[in-house]
């Protein structure tokens, strides 16, 4: 109820929990703290984390398959695929976080996706030694015994938090819960894979896909949804390199790295914690805050290389 809550939330010094009949728990007490804040186990402290607490289960269910060809002409391949289910269930947190939980009240209702869930997986692993061929000897030396190899790595997105609620639950029991998902809206107002997204024109996530749950009350969202996901980030690197004999007992070693050998281009994760931010612009109509926004200074993924010289004896 309204007058509950605001309640709750009033301190002693306005006199209103006293005419309730609460009493501050010991002489000394800060009159500026709330009701809600007198009325946890130590009322005199802010917050008490709770590290590495053994008080959820996690589920890992997967078909995995790999096909190695062994070499073969100068030919190795190695072919994985991962098909899989992360679950977790209150899984404990530790110093860097965790799976949060919805409704702490209701902690076997909590089973839910992993924030490291990743159904699809897909790894290429290619090694090639070039033959030694040529019309003479000089040509084979020059173009044998190169090694070219590949890593190619595709996987689904990483997945975005379901974005908190802004209905106060905080103020009333010291922790949070989430937006509630709108049936029927757009989690996106673009395809995040499409490759057709500007930051200096576009936001990403649709903020009337989520609406707050009523003042006081727990939202009903998921923490994640296997449909709301971040851009899908290929991993392409690929490398060339060759051994050279000096003489007995000494070898040199160089080879070239690269990554991201197709250059692709890999925008930031959009600002997501908050739907009910608003979306703003600058006078050049660029997205400058607000739910969806993607900071296009932060764009990423430029091709890199490297080169390596080793010499062993």
């Amino acid at each position: 109820m309204a007058t509950d809550r605001s309640l709750l939330t009033s301190t002693f010094a306005s006199g209103l929990p006293q005419a309730r009949g609460f009493q501050v728990p010991y002489a000394g007490y800060l009159a500026g703290s709330t009701l809600a804040q007198t009325l946890r186990p130590f009322p005199q402290f802010g917050t008490i984390n709770s590290l590495w607490t053994p008080l959820g289960d996690a589920w890992y269910n997967a078909l995995q398959a790999k096909v190695t060809q062994r070499t073969k002409h100068g030919l190795t391949t190695s072919t994985a695929f991962t098909w899989s289910k992360n679950l977790v269930q209150g899984a404990e947190t530790g110093a860097g976080g965790g799976d949060p939980i919805n409704d702490v009240f209701n902690r076997k209702n909590q089973r839910d996706l992993s924030s490291a869930d990743l159904p699809f997986v897909f790894t290429e692993v290619v090694n090639y030694r070039l033959p030694r061929v040529g019309p003479n000897a000089l040509i084979k030396n020059i173009v044998g015994d190169w090694t070219v190899s590949g890593i190619l790595n595709y996987q689904s997105g990483a997945l975005i938090a379901v974005p908190g609620a802004q209905n106060n639950l905080s103020t009333l029991l010291f922790r949070g819960t989430f937006a509630n998902r709108v049936p029927g809206q757009a989690l996106y107002l673009k395809n995040p894979n499409c490759g057709c997204i500007d930051p200096n024109k576009d936001f990403a996530l649709n903020p009337a896909a989520w609406s707050d749950p009523a003042a006081g009350t727990w939202g009903t969202s998921a923490a994640y949804y296997s449909d709301y996901r971040a851009p899908r980030r290929p991993g392409e690197s690929a490398g060339i390199g060759r051994v050279f004999r000096l003489r007995e007992g000494i070898t040199m070693e160089v080879r070239a790295e690269f990554q991201n050998v197709l250059n692709r281009m890999e925008l930031p994760a959009p600002t997501s914690t908050n739907a009910l931010a608003t979306q703003t612009r600058n006078a050049a109509g660029v997205p400058t805050s607000g739910f969806g926004y993607i900071n296009a200074s932060s764009v990423g993924g430029q091709r890199s290389g490297q080169l390596l010289a080793r010499f062993q004896w």
